[in-house]
């Protein structure tokens, strides 16, 4: 198959998002409030909101994608780039680990740490807790840039 891939409107991945950027890493926190009324989650387990874990991926993605402009030596270790060049896919998922459920109305912070890795890809290391401090996810992924979103 060939062409530009479409995609639908994402879940909004985070609430509020602020960057800081270093010599050589990007440092994101994402806030986000887990809500029933969010789309998709009232089919994802019935009776109870939960959050799914790939929608924790999704906010890596886009908070990363959002925040990059902070990190121009991040951005060009990407590559050159064409329509759509500040979308960025999930090029492999090095490890997810859920520790605590995500439910209604936790406030979740996702604290990603965002690195080169192999030519053309950024490496993201999150650290998701809730609002008391209790560490819920860790994940680590690869991103690349993508398509047209």
């Amino acid at each position: 198959m060939s062409g530009w891939r479409t995609y639908a409107r994402p879940v909004e991945g985070a609430d509020r998002i602020t960057a800081r950027a270093g010599t050589d890493e990007l440092l994101i926190e994402a806030d986000k409030v887990v809500r029933s009324t969010d789309p998709y989650l009232a089919g994802h387990f019935p009776g109870v909101t939960l959050y799914p874990a790939v929608f924790l991926l999704d906010g890596i993605r886009q908070a990363v994608g959002s925040e990059l402009r902070h990190a121009p030596a991040l951005a060009a270790h990407l590559g050159p780039g064409g329509p759509g060049e500040d979308w960025l896919e999930l090029g492999t998922l090095g490890s997810a680990r859920v520790l605590r459920p995500m439910l209604e109305g936790d406030e979740l912070r996702l604290l990603i740490r965002v690195s080169a890795g192999g030519p053309g890809v950024l490496r993201a290391a999150l650290d998701c807790r809730r609002g008391d401090g209790v560490q819920v996810a860790k994940m680590t992924v690869e991103l690349v840039r993508g398509g047209n979103p």
